[in-house]
């Protein structure tokens, strides 16, 4: 049998980027031979097992007993305890997003987020035709304050939030704060959509916003971010109230998330390879992290020890898109801020930078990594004024 996947380097994707460059624009996590092995045990499993049949055939838009009740094991392990009828599988935490979004909210509410936010978040909110509110943030992102005189200007409808290393910003929010975020939700009559993709990344890690306020937050999780991109399962849970609207909603989008994919990450969660892949992700970004704090130690650097990116303020003779201009021709790429900027705001003049990637090996990201820190000891070229 011949696959028509494209080589490694060729394709869609690697179209649109310069051919040999050291691509730091994508946050996407590490794969290993390690991820390929397992996926191929996976798949012959599958096929000779009595489950093949189910995985080709229409099932339950919430996604079968078995791959919810796989749900039900891993959100535990992450704070969130329910019963397998409040699970929903979905095609990753974007699909969950969405599907919670529109199941929320109506055109012309206002939906709080913070001020630098996943470009998913903006894309959404304008299809939905929502009136997207960026709330400031300090190191743990949203703050309080902010959000409380925020809904006392517009009423807010909907708190869009990842409290565990927000994209781009790379902010934690401790359990403090999650539970003060939550008390205001719940004063205001907010709802909540908490992005949880990348906390299973976090050993010890904070209790999610969901445990804070139930009633009331969409909790969306994946295994996209923590083992790999193209592994497109999630899981949503949501007041139960709300479940049957949830899932309406969903079925719109593409019927049921794929039994493919949700049937090789239940027989990970069951038999432990899941928990290996992500213990070896984290040791990898972990090590990634170090080098990171060797390079661009003298910097302003926001970034924390298992995260797949990290936010990097540029000295103040930079401004962000000559520097993303200028890194591209020294071959780096890297993203400016403007995909994330909520309204007008302001310019912060950073950059973010992608720490995962399979297509770059340590030898080649340390080497990105110093072309980065060379050029922002540098003066702009001035013919890129030009």
């Amino acid at each position: 049998m011949q696959f028509v996947a494209s080589d490694q380097g060729q394709g869609f994707i690697a179209d649109r980027k310069q051919a040999g460059a050291i691509d730091f624009s994508n946050v996407l996590p590490i794969v290993s031979e390690q991820h390929v092995e397992a996926l191929k045990a996976a798949i012959a499993d599958l096929a000779s097992k009595s489950a093949m049949r189910r995985v080709l055939e229409y099932r339950p838009t919430q996604g079968i007993a078995p791959h919810r009740q796989a749900g039900v094991s891993w959100l535990e392990r992450n704070g969130v305890s329910v019963d397998a009828e409040n699970v929903i599988v979905t095609n990753g935490a974007a699909h969950g997003i969405w599907t919670a979004m529109a199941s929320i909210v109506e055109p012309g509410d206002v939906v709080a987020t913070e001020a630098l936010v996943d470009t998913s978040i903006i894309t959404n909110a304008s299809i939905l035709k929502l009136r997207l509110r960026g709330v400031e943030l300090d190191e743990q992102g949203i703050i309080p304050e902010a959000l409380e005189e925020a809904h006392r200007r517009e009423p807010i409808r909907l708190l869009c939030v990842t409290p565990c290393y927000s994209n781009p910003t790379v902010t934690l929010m401790r359990d403090e704060r999650r539970s003060k975020i939550a008390e205001i939700a719940r004063k205001y009559d907010m709802s909540i959509i908490e992005d949880d993709v990348f906390g299973p990344l976090i050993p010890n890690r904070p209790k999610p916003i969901w445990s804070f306020a139930p009633e009331r937050t969409y909790y969306v999780t994946s295994f996209s971010k923590v083992i790999a991109a193209s592994l497109r399962t999630g899981y949503m849970v949501g007041p139960p109230r709300m479940v049957p609207r949830l899932v309406s909603r969903l079925r719109t989008t593409g019927w049921m998330a794929s039994t493919w994919t949700a049937e090789i990450v239940s027989s990970w969660l069951y038999d432990g390879t899941a928990d290996k892949l992500i213990d070896w992700q984290r040791r990898k970004l972990q090590a990634r992290h170090r080098q990171l704090l060797k390079v661009f130690g003298k910097f302003e650097l926001s970034a924390q020890p298992y995260a797949m990116h990290a936010w990097l303020t540029l000295p103040e003779q930079w401004r962000s898109q000559r520097f993303v201009e200028q890194a591209r021709t020294r071959g780096v790429l890297v993203t400016p801020p403007d995909p994330f900027i909520v309204g007008r705001s302001a310019d912060p003049h950073a950059i973010r930078m992608a720490l995962g990637d399979t297509n770059r090996d340590d030898q080649e990201f340390l080497q990105g990594l110093k072309r980065i820190s060379a050029l922002l000891q540098e003066e702009p070229d001035p013919a890129s004024d030009y």
